[in-house]
C-alpha cells in the first residue's frame, strides 16, 4: 500500500514538472514570436507552479522592460531575487537596467554594485555604473568605471568610444576644478573686500563719536564760563 502511494506521488510530481516544462517552453516560443503578453501568461503559469524557476522571472522581467512598464519588471526581478538562491548576478543586473532606463541613476548605480560583488569578473556592470555616473555628474568614479571595465574587456569593440568619453570626462574634471578655485579666489576676494569696507565704515563711526565728545566738553566749558561772568555782574 505505501510502495503504492509512494508511487502515485512521484507520478504525479512528474506530470506536474513535465506540465511546467511544457509551458515554459511555450512560453519561450511565444517570447521568440514577439508575442509578447501571451508569453507573459505562460512565464506568470510557470512562477506559479514552480517559484524557483529563475528564467521564468528573468523572462518575464524582460517582456515588462521591452514593454517599458519598468516599475513591473523591477519588482518581478525582486521576487526571483528573493524566491531562487541562484543567478543573483543576472536578477540585479536587470533589475540595474530598468532602474537606468527609468531614470533612477541612483538605484540603478547601487544594483550594479550588487552584480559586481555577486560575481567575480562580471565586467558588464562596471560599464553601466560608469554610464550612471556619468548621468550624476561623478566624473571621476565614472572614469575609474570605465577604466576597470576595459581592463577586464581590452578587446570591447566599444573601446574607442569609452576612450574618447574618459578623456572628454577628464577634461570636464580638470575644467570644473579649476572653476572652483577661481571661484573660491574670487570669494575670497569679494570677502576680503567687504571686510575692508566693514572696517572702514566702522572706523569712521568710531571717529565720529570720539568728535561728538570733544565737541560736547568744550560746550560744558562755555558754559561754565559764561555762568560766571554772569555771577561778577
Amino acid at each position: 500500500m505505501k510502495k503504492k502511494l509512494l508511487f502515485l506521488i512521484l507520478i504525479s510530481i512528474s506530470a506536474h514538472q513535465l506540465i511546467g516544462q511544457n509551458m515554459f517552453k511555450e512560453g519561450e516560443a511565444l517570447l521568440l514570436d514577439n508575442r509578447l503578453s501571451d508569453a507573459a501568461v505562460m512565464f506568470e503559469a510557470v512562477i506559479d507552479q514552480d517559484p524557483a524557476n529563475s528564467a521564468a522571472y528573468l523572462y518575464l522581467g524582460y517582456i515588462y522592460e521591452v514593454k517599458q512598464d519598468y516599475n513591473s519588471a523591477v519588482m518581478v526581478l525582486s521576487q526571483g531575487l528573493t524566491a531562487v538562491d541562484r543567478d543573483q548576478d543576472k536578477f540585479y543586473f536587470n533589475i540595474a537596467n530598468n532602474y537606468f532606463k527609468d531614470g533612477d541613476y541612483k538605484s540603478a548605480a547601487e544594483m550594479y554594485s550588487k552584480a559586481v560583488r555577486s560575481r567575480t569578473g562580471f565586467a558588464e556592470p562596471y560599464l553601466n555604473r560608469a554610464n550612471c555616473r556619468v548621468k550624476t555628474e561623478e566624473y571621476s568614479l565614472a572614469v575609474r568605471d570605465y577604466r576597470l571595465y576595459l581592463n577586464m574587456k581590452p578587446a570591447a569593440p566599444q573601446r574607442s568610444s569609452i576612450e574618447k568619453m574618459i578623456s572628454m570626462l577628464e577634461l570636464t574634471i580638470v575644467e570644473d576644478e579649476k572653476r572652483r578655485e577661481d571661484d573660491e579666489r574670487r570669494r575670497l576676494t569679494e570677502a576680503a573686500r567687504q571686510k575692508a569696507l566693514l572696517d572702514s565704515v566702522l572706523n569712521s563711526l568710531s571717529n565720529a563719536g570720539s568728535d561728538t565728545t570733544n565737541l560736547s566738553a568744550e560746550s560744558e566749558n562755555i558754559e561754565d564760563i559764561e555762568l560766571e561772568l554772569d555771577i561778577e555782574d
